[in-house]
């Protein structure tokens, strides 16, 4: 296999989930021996993660696949994977091979951690895939996080809503709420402090207003305090209920400057 098809870029759209989606897409890849380029026309992989909680982000989707029919005309070995919270919605998979007949995978959020699998199937037997999971699995562990930046890290401890807002598609597109294993978030939270260096002088924890986000937090600081570093809390910034995703940069920016130590 040429270098040019081991490379793979990867576009996000989306919440912080989204993000951390990308992080897990990025490591199973790195691990199976490929590389990270942020040059589409190097890639050999292109995937988009994709957002339906705005508008915006899926209007931008529907762009950028159409830009990539040229790419592809140039590359027919170029593979293209679209998956994220957009293609949970009923119909949505569909419309997107039909329109672009070029994607060779699709999947939802439900199944991201078979990517490697569906990848291989592309390359080996040269098929199209579309599986979308309509609900919900068990959470799956230990897949390989590809983290982007050396001082900050998405660490999930629930997945998925029960609330069914009328405005929020989240329940919808992410499922119903699973909590992961206190021992699988202390073991996550661990290798990220093993990575910590000597710089790193405060950790500010950023959780949401509410019940469940205070006891997350006093957990969390109680791991980190061995570390002697000030662990800090955001300010309550957001009305009590609130959620750290929908909040805006004016907001979360007064909430940071007015954090407290714990």
């Amino acid at each position: 296999m040429n270098d040019k098809l081991l490379k793979y870029y990867i576009e996000t759209w989306g919440c912080q989930m989204n993000e951390e989606d990308s992080e897990k897409l990025s490591g199973m890849l790195k691990r199976i021996g490929y590389t990270r380029t942020e040059n589409k026309e190097e890639a050999g992989i292109i995937l988009f993660n994709t957002c339906c909680v705005r508008e915006n982000a899926e209007n931008k989707v529907f762009g950028n696949l159409g830009a990539l029919k040229k790419l592809k005309k140039k590359n027919p070995d170029l593979i293209i994977g679209i998956c994220g919270c957009m293609m949970q919605q009923e119909g949505m998979a569909d419309r997107i091979l039909k329109e672009f007949p070029y994607v060779n995978i699709v999947f939802g959020t439900h199944n991201a951690y078979k990517f490697p699998e569906y990848l291989n199937r592309v390359r080996t037997e040269g098929v199209q895939i579309k599986e979308i999971f309509n609900k919900e699995t068990d959470i799956v562990e230990g897949l390989p996080i590809d983290r982007e930046s050396s001082v900050k890290a998405f660490v999930t401890i629930m997945y998925g809503c029960n609330n069914f807002c009328t405005y929020c598609i989240v329940p919808y597109v992410r499922g119903r709420e699973r909590s992961r294993k206190p021992e699988d978030i202390l073991k996550e939270i661990r290798e990220l402090v093993a990575r910590m260096s000597a710089d790193i002088k405060e950790v500010i924890i950023a959780t949401n207003p509410n019940v469940e986000g205070e006891a997350t937090a006093m957990y969390i600081s109680r791991i980190l305090k061995p570390l002697e570093v000030k662990v800090t809390r955001i300010a309550s910034g957001l009305p009590v209920g609130g959620d750290l995703e929908y909040a805006d940069e004016v907001t979360l920016s007064k909430a940071l400057e007015g954090r407290k130590e714990i």
